[in-house]
């Protein structure tokens, strides 16, 4: 239970709070986020047909690893699709 140590009178409606979150994973994911300087690179793949489409994003996450931040597939025109593989550090 938490406790409300504003004096009585002393304005606001939200009890007090110690702050900071109880999770420990979100306070890392936090830091790491805030900590990393490096600019994404994107990787455009020209228009495949829409069966290539695994084989590509399979292909880029294999020779990217863990450094691929988002994969956007998007369709042209004649049912073909690119590929765009952005990626940051690993």
């Amino acid at each position: 239970m938490q406790h409300n140590s504003r004096p009585p009178g002393g304005g606001g409606t939200e009890p007090r709070t110690s702050g900071g979150s109880p999770d420990l994973k979100c306070d890392r994911t936090v830091g790491q986020a805030a900590t990393g300087t490096s600019a994404p690179e994107e990787i455009n793949i020209s228009p495949v047909p829409l069966f290539l489409v695994p084989r590509v994003v399979a292909d880029g996450i294999r020779r990217y690893g863990r450094a691929v931040r988002e994969i956007h597939v998007r369709r042209t025109r004649n049912h073909q699709y690119t590929i765009s593989i952005e990626r940051g550090r690993p």
